[in-house]
Order: C-alpha cells, then sequence, then structure tokens
C-alpha cells in the first residue's frame, strides 16, 4: 500500500503546472527582458497584435476541445474514447486546411485597414499558426485526459523554450516586433507538427487509418461547440475589445502599462493551471461515478485555492513590478491589483459552470455571456473616454461580476450541487479584506509579512471550516 496515495495525482499536477507556467507564462517571463529591449510605444503595438490573434484563436479553435472534455471525457470505454478522440481531431484538421488559405489572402486587407498597427507578414506570422489553434487544444486535451502529463509537458515546454531562446536571439541582434513573431511562429509550427504526428500514430490505432471521419460526431460537435465559441468569441469584449478602445482614446503608452499590468495578472491563471487541468477533464466523470457531494466539495476546495492565491498574487505583483519594470511603467502597480480581481472573477466563474455544462446548456451561457459583454462593452466605451483606464477596469469589474452570479444561479438550478455557502462567504470576505490591505502603501518588507499573514490566515479558516477536501487515489486502470 502506497505511503503517498496522492502522489500520482500531484506529480501529474505539478507536471501540468509546469508546462502552463512556461507555456502561457512565456510572455510574462519574457515581459521585463523583451521591454528593456523595445520602445513604450512598440510593446503597446504588440500588445495589440495579441489581442487580435485571441479573437482569431477563439473562432478558429470552434471549442472543439470542449466536445472532446464532454463526448469523449464521459466514454467509459477506451476504444470509444480513442475513437471520438480520433474523429474530433478529423474535425480540427479539416479546419485548418480551409483557415489556412484564407489567413494568407485576407493578411493584406488587414494591413490596408489599419497600417499603423502591423505589416502584412507581421500578420502572417502571427495568424497562420492559429488555423491548426484547434488541433492543439484537442490533442493536448486528449494527452490530458490520458493523464500523458509527461508528454504533455515536453510538447508544451519545448514550445515556450524555444520561443524565449529564439526571442532573446531577435532582440540581442537588435531587431523587433517582426522578429518576436517570427520567433512565435517557428516554435508554434515544430509543435504542430509533432502534434499531428503523435494524434495520427494514435488514430492508427482505431481503424488503421490517420484520419478517422464521422459524420455523426460532428453533426453532435458542432451544436455543442457554436454556442462556447461564440461566448468565447463574445468574451472578447471583456478581453481584448477594451484594449481597442484604449488605443482609440489614449496611446499606444498608455496600452503598454495596461498590458504590463495585464501580463502581472496572468500570474494568477498560472498558478491556478495545475489543478484546472487535472480537474476540469475530469470534473463530469466525478459528477457522474461519484455524485454531487464530492464534486462540490472538490469544487470548494479550488474556491480556497483560488482565493489563496488571488490573495498572493495581489501582494506579489506590485512588487515584481517595481522590481523588474523600467521606471516609466511603475504605474502599473494599482492597475495590475484590479486586473488580478478581475482574473479571479474570471477563474471562479469557470469552477462554478459545472450544472451547465454537465446538461449540455451551452446556449444558456452564450446568453449570459452575451448580456454580460453588452454591458460591459457598453460601459467600456461610455466611461473610458473619460476615465480612461480606470473606467476600463470599473467596466469589467461590473461585468465579470454580473456575468458569475447569473452562471452560478444558473448551475445551480440546472444541476444543485450541495456548496456550503455560508462557509464560503467567510472566505471571500476575508479574501477582499486582504486584497484591500494591499493597496496600502506599506515597504516592502512588511508588504509581504501581510502577504503572508493573510494566505496563512484564509487556509487555517479553510481547514477549521472543512473547506478542504483531497480526492482519494484513482485505481489503477479506472479512466476518471
Amino acid at each position: 500500500m502506497s505511503l503517498f496515495p496522492l502522489s500520482p495525482m500531484l506529480k501529474n499536477m505539478a507536471l501540468y503546472g509546469t508546462s502552463i507556467v512556461l507555456m502561457k507564462g512565456v510572455s510574462l517571463f519574457m515581459l521585463p527582458y523583451i521591454a528593456n529591449h523595445i520602445s513604450q510605444y512598440e510593446l503597446g503595438r504588440l500588445e495589440l497584435l495579441a489581442t487580435f490573434a485571441m479573437i482569431l484563436s477563439v473562432v478558429l479553435g470552434f471549442s472543439l476541445h470542449e466536445a472532446l472534455y464532454r463526448f469523449a471525457g464521459a466514454e467509459q470505454d477506451p476504444y470509444k474514447k480513442r475513437k471520438i478522440t480520433a474523429q474530433i481531431f478529423t474535425l480540427t484538421m479539416i479546419v485548418g486546411a480551409v483557415s489556412l488559405p484564407i489567413i494568407w489572402i485576407i493578411s493584406p486587407f488587414f494591413n490596408e485597414f489599419k497600417p499603423e498597427y502591423a505589416s502584412t507578414i507581421e500578420l502572417e506570422l502571427l495568424l497562420m499558426p492559429l488555423a491548426f489553434e484547434g488541433m492543439i487544444a484537442v490533442v493536448l486535451a486528449s494527452l490530458r485526459m490520458q493523464d500523458k502529463a509527461q508528454l504533455f509537458f515536453y510538447l508544451t515546454t519545448g514550445r515556450a523554450l524555444l520561443q524565449a531562446i529564439l526571442t532573446v536571439i531577435v532582440l540581442q541582434q537588435g531587431y523587433g516586433v517582426t522578429a518576436i513573431l517570427l520567433a512565435g511562429f517557428i516554435s508554434a509550427v515544430i509543435q504542430i507538427i509533432a502534434l499531428v504526428y503523435i494524434q495520427m500514430n494514435e488514430n492508427l490505432k482505431v481503424e488503421n487509418t490517420s484520419y478517422v471521419f464521422s459524420k455523426d460526431i460532428a453533426q453532435l460537435c458542432l451544436p455543442y461547440c457554436f454556442p462556447l465559441m461564440l461566448s468565447g468569441l463574445i468574451a472578447f469584449g471583456l478581453n481584448g475589445f477594451e484594449r481597442w478602445v484604449l488605443a482609440e482614446n489614449t496611446s499606444f503608452n498608455d496600452i503598454a502599462l495596461y498590458a504590463v499590468a495585464l501580463k502581472f495578472s496572468l500570474a494568477l491563471t498560472l498558478l491556478m493551471q495545475p489543478f484546472c487541468m487535472w480537474w476540469m477533464p475530469k470534473r463530469f466523470d466525478y459528477l457522474h461515478a461519484k455524485g454531487n457531494k464530492l464534486t462540490a466539495q472538490i469544487t470548494e476546495s479550488s474556491l480556497v485555492l483560488l482565493c489563496s492565491l488571488t490573495i498572493l498574487v495581489s501582494y506579489l505583483a506590485p512588487v515584481l513590478i517595481d522590481w523588474l519594470m523600467p521606471t516609466t511603467y511603475q504605474s502599473a502597480k494599482h492597475i495590475a491589483v484590479t486586473l488580478i480581481i478581475v482574473s479571479a472573477i474570471k477563474e471562479l466563474n469557470e469552477l462554478i459552470n459545472i450544472g451547465v455544462l454537465a446538461k449540455k446548456k451551452t446556449n444558456a451561457l452564450l446568453w449570459i455571456n452575451g448580456v454580460a459583454t453588452i454591458i460591459g462593452v457598453a460601459l467600456i466605451v461610455m466611461l473610458t473616454p473619460i476615465y480612461g483606464v480606470s473606467g476600463v477596469l470599473t467596466s469589467l469589474i461590473i461585468a465579470q461580476l454580473l456575468r458569475v452570479i447569473a452562471t452560478f444561479i444558473l448551475s445551480q438550478r440546472y444541476h444543485n450541487l450541495p456548496y456550503s455557502m455560508g462557509k464560503l462567504v467567510v472566505i471571500f470576505l476575508i479574501t477582499t479584506i486582504s486584497i484591500a490591505l494591499s493597496l496600502s502603501g506599506y515597504s516592502t518588507l512588511l508588504h509581504l509579512v501581510i502577504a503572508a499573514a493573510s494566505t496563512v490566515t484564509l487556509i487555517v479558516f479553510a481547514f477549521q471550516l472543512s473547506l478542504i477536501t483531497f480526492p482519494k487515489k484513482e485505481q489503477t486502470g479506472k479512466t476518471l
């Protein structure tokens, strides 16, 4: 009998966490270096290009990885699970084959629309890998579902490290934004080739062919994924659109400040990833196989983790900005704390939407996201010309709060989970007070001491309130 029953899960979570930190956090780790090698104006321009890539990746990805979670994740037969994965992979390749020439053709027209934002070659380098965004997401999600954490680690870390190394090289040679985009393009293409090779070999195990197309699975996936894709597209209004409004009402320098704050707020999302990478593909299995109570308990544990990390990042981000960034970026510190709160609310929404997704009510999520985005966009458009960045931050918090409240109410209505609401309110209250204290002008040492004390206080209360639950060791050979 193992003395450490959680060690396999913890090992996978550690590998997932490291992978995501390097895969998604490369921009955060490279930010101080990039900020010291290109102008604030160019950094603002690079951020606008990133938002353009973000919205296109949502469209081209089509949320097919969510279909993989839903239809393959709930399937208990290993052969059927592998076959569904192969069929969804084929759909992503069809999307990629259609999208790639379209991107090549329309990039010059985008350049003519806003020539000061990007050249044609910059757009092509940025957007062409996105044709296979859905394929990347599906294959990586499949590896997670199979608990192939080590292979996942190699594939994602390899891309992140290669991109970082190439970026350092081109900046050392005095090149600018175009070269940075070229570094991202090369690393993305290499990862795409590796993932296609891996999944084709998996497909051969199903029907002795590299491509497994199914009209039936396509008919299942498209109605399920379309509302999710639209939800992601609509969500751009609260995560990307505001930078375009800032560009029209302020300057690229102000966008650079906002971008720096946003990158440091990304630390919260990255720190949540080890848990989310393990939990998100398995939560429906837990719900169906182990019941509402355990699913609710693990979700409560995830909320405690979210609150703890929110406190830590709220204290550490301003300190890191002060230490790592050029003096012209110091005003980004308070912006970062507010964006960390926005990130925490978004993570909260993803953790409590189980009921809606379990009942396949993705249209409901579309309506919720749509209404919240309309409100947020309206507020951004009205407040940003008057208050600048402060108007954007206020709008985002209001819209995200409305979104998470509506999602929770609807999710509980569709599939009621027995949350300990009174205990969770205590945890949220401690978190709110702790974040408020982080805005005070303490010395760095005292600031860090309060950060540690606040985090420990929250965790102690969570244990006392029995809000922390560890899942038991999974049996060998059992698919969750």
